[in-house]
């Protein structure tokens, strides 16, 4: 996918293992990606890079995120930035401590990948994933009931489902598909629907009634499943 070299986004973070993480979740972004390995660097890239987004750790080696955040944003250049601060694991102190610190968005370890992109595309909304337009069947169960649909587009992230139920925004509930052409076993997860495309205001107005979906607990296999479909 071609990188808009215009769109930029800074990761700042000490460890080289959170940082291969989070550049392996923002591989198929439109965006060129930079990255610090201390604060100090990082505030001088904010000059340097003017990046769009910046993905922050909460502790670096030399300074702690919020005095990053605080600095950051004190500056001309840094003041507008979205600053998404990566907390560590159960730390309500750390969270609370980031949003009167000035960060614009909270994320906490295990870093989860769709939530991770899901907050980077509420910053900035021309990011996302490749997606594939297609037609086949697809079937989901909601409360022991099993529902016929058909598959309009797809992404790693997710799906638009072709149907007339009518399921709460927030609703989990299972998925199974088979994608054409793969040669591969179906595709068993669950999902949440996002989104619903409804008459008479739709929210796209070229696709009929039905919702849009976000994978959970995708397993890796059928995420690589997936992507290579999307790729075609």
């Amino acid at each position: 996918m071609t990188q808009d070299v215009s769109l930029k986004i800074l990761l700042v973070d000490s460890s080289p293992f959170f940082r291969t993480i989070e550049r392996q979740f923002l591989a198929k972004t439109p965006a060129v990606v930079v990255e610090a390995v201390s604060g100090e660097e990082g505030l001088a890239m904010c000059q340097s890079e003017k990046p769009d987004l910046i993905y922050l750790a909460y502790d670096l080696n030399d300074m702690a995120g919020v005095e990053f955040c605080r600095r950051c944003k004190s500056g001309a250049v840094g003041k507008a930035v979205p600053v998404i601060m990566v907390c560590d694991e159960n730390s309500q102190e750390q969270v609370e401590a980031s949003r009167r610190g000035g960060s614009d968005g909270v994320l906490t370890k295990p870093i989860d990948r769709h939530k991770f992109l899901e907050m980077g595309r509420h910053f900035l909304p021309t990011i996302r994933e490749p997606r594939r337009t297609c037609l086949f069947p697809i079937e989901f169960r909601l409360s022991d009931e099993s529902y016929p649909g058909r598959c309009l587009d797809i992404s790693s992230g997710g799906l638009f489902i072709e149907s007339s139920e009518k399921i709460p925004a927030g609703k989990i509930f299972e998925i199974t598909f088979t994608l054409p052409n793969q040669g591969s076993e179906a595709v068993g997860c669950k999902g949440v629907v996002a989104w619903h495309n409804e008459r008479p205001n739709p929210m796209k107005a070229n696709y009929p009634v039905g919702f849009g979906v976000r994978f959970v607990d995708l397993s890796r296999r059928d995420q690589a499943v997936i992507e290579q479909f999307t790729k075609r």
